[in-house]
């Protein structure tokens, strides 16, 4: 009897506090990451097995301390999932750890969210630590001499957060995934803890450019495929749109993988001091916020595409402090998330503060025939009806240009269709380029990646003339010479912030002339690992986009 309730809590409690499972299996599958998919499903099968072994120690010593282990971990990863619908990553740990002087007001502030996690963790702590009647059994006799098996999935999680330079956490089983957190944050602390965020001391010398400051950042695009050709099949509505759109060619990203792209771009890294930057300065929200901007993020991205926790690409909950409003879109239709976006920047346009808007956009993430409704396929056949034949890859391009249609020239179609865009400017880019070689990963490659993981598209726009003006002067300046690294830059002299400041602190903005060499990171980027960063150059990008491989 004692053994069926033990097995019934512990059932009960990894069911009941982990996310994602479901959502991570299909998303492997889905991309065919079958090595993946298999190591995934082989580490949450190894930490199941290793629960059952620490819950049925006949000695009492090694079942309490594996009941500690597990209830722990279970607590700190659920809370932290409840407090912001994120499962927790090593650079949350580090962010939180830096912070553990607040943990008096953090602890008031969740308190339910941490009650509720502790609750679960110590029914995790009472299935593993409760007595039951074991038998002599040989069973038994080897069940005893395994007394150390809960430690291998800690050992386990821990090489792949190193061999994934912080990541690769995602939805493995909160019962072991903090304590495997917690042994690199402790190595780490034998470095040096990671220095403080520097606050803003600094004041705007002039008034905004704009009312609103919309940054979109767009998911999987590359600027070949955005034509603004009269009568293309691909952007159709674009070249109507073309004299709006200050387009500065093709980019270069800061990182060739979503969650890094995105983070330089949130957090103010540059290009010549990428891990001190990245790590110290203040965030974009703080500079808005000291601007008077209100501040507002939103995720339009596909849950299923995506962590199904709602905060993601590093951002931890220290960087939430600083926005105002986090939205988190949803919709039954993943194709349909960048048309609520849209609905959501109505409302913020119409409100009377000014506002910072940071966006990621769904755009065209793989599955790619998840990012535009079955109707709107316009090439055809699609990867989902070439899927498995030789014609696969194929069908693959069509579905990425079907996406790109839907979600980044429907989009913006609409966008001019529905706002008038007087007082606001618009930076647009895409997080990272893609790839499309058979066999080869489209992006994140963290060492040897090929250069059009990195290229993608860069606009600005704006509804007042002389803004609209400086912006096409900008884009003539720096065509196909521009990368993510002048954006922040961009961004604070559009809040008001003085030219000299901001050159001295993070570089040219977009509007001098830039003559830098441009090259993406991939990998860490936070110093956790080795403080040197993995560049990629890329010298000319016009060529590899027109030699694009297997495209």
């Amino acid at each position: 009897m004692l053994t069926l309730v033990k097995l019934a809590v512990l059932g009960g409690v990894v069911v009941v506090t982990n996310q994602g499972f479901a959502e991570r299996v299909l998303l492997l599958a889905g991309q065919q990451r079958w090595f993946t998919l298999s190591a995934f499903v082989a580490v949450w099968a190894m930490a199941l097995v290793a629960i059952l072994i620490g819950a049925f120690q006949r000695r009492w010593l090694p079942r309490l301390v594996w009941a500690l282990v597990v209830g722990a971990s279970t607590s700190a990863g659920y809370s932290y999932y409840l407090a912001s619908g994120a499962q927790v990553t090593l650079f949350d740990a580090l962010s939180l750890w830096g912070a553990i002087h607040e943990a008096g007001a953090a602890y008031d502030q969740y308190r339910r969210a941490i009650v509720l996690a502790w609750l679960a963790g110590a029914i995790a702590f009472v299935g593993m630590a409760l007595p039951y009647a074991a038998s002599r059994g040989w069973r038994t006799r080897v069940n005893s001499w395994l007394w150390w098996a809960p430690a291998v999935p800690i050992v386990v999680i821990v090489a792949i957060i190193l061999q994934r330079a912080g990541g690769g956490t995602q939805a493995l089983p909160v019962q072991f995934v903090p304590a495997a957190i917690a042994a690199v944050v402790a190595a780490n602390e034998l470095r040096g803890p990671l220095p403080p965020r520097r606050a803003v001391t600094e004041v705007p010398a002039a008034s905004p450019a704009a009312r609103h400051v919309l940054m979109l950042v767009d998911e999987s695009i590359r600027p070949d495929y955005l034509d603004f050709t009269p009568g293309n099949r691909l952007t159709p509505n674009l070249p109507r749109l073309r004299e709006r759109i200050a387009d500065f060619g093709a980019a270069v990203s800061a990182g060739n993988c979503s969650h890094y792209a995105n983070a330089i771009l949130r957090l103010g890294g540059t290009r010549e001091d990428l891990v001190r930057s990245v790590t110290t300065s203040p965030s974009i929200w703080q500079y808005a916020r000291r601007a008077g901007f209100r501040t507002v993020y939103v995720d339009a991205q596909s849950r299923r595409s995506k962590n199904p926790g709602r905060l993601q690409n590093f951002m931890a909950l220290e960087e939430v402090s600083y926005i105002d409003e986090l939205h988190v879109l949803s919709h039954d239709h993943a194709a349909q998330l960048d048309f609520e976006l849209l609905r959501l920047l109505g409302e913020t346009l119409r409100a009377g503060e000014p506002t910072f808007v940071y966006a990621n956009k769904n755009g065209a993430h793989f599955p790619f025939d998840e990012s535009y409704p079955s109707a709107q396929a316009e090439f055809l056949p699609t990867h989902t009806e070439l899927s498995g034949t030789s014609r696969e890859h194929e069908g693959l391009l069509n579905s990425y240009r079907n996406g790109v249609r839907w979600s980044v020239d429907g989009f913006f179609a609409e966008l001019f269709e529905r706002f008038a865009l007087d007082d606001v400017a618009i930076i647009y880019t895409s997080d990272h380029g893609q790839r499309f070689e058979p066999g080869r990963l489209t992006h994140c490659s963290v060492r040897g990646a090929h250069p059009l993981e990195g290229i993608v598209p860069l606009w600005l726009i704006a509804g007042d003339p002389d803004l609209a003006g400086q912006f096409a002067a900008a884009a003539r300046r720096n065509r196909d010479r521009a990368d993510h690294f002048a954006i922040f830059p961009t961004l604070l002299g559009l809040f008001g912030y003085d030219p000299a400041f901001v050159r001295e602190r993070y570089g040219e903005d977009l509007f001098a002339p830039l003559a830098r060499e441009a090259a993406f990171s991939s990998g860490d980027v936070f110093g956790l690992f080795s403080d040197e960063v993995n560049w990629t150059e890329v010298r000319e990008r016009r060529r590899y986009l027109a030699g694009a491989p297997a495209d």
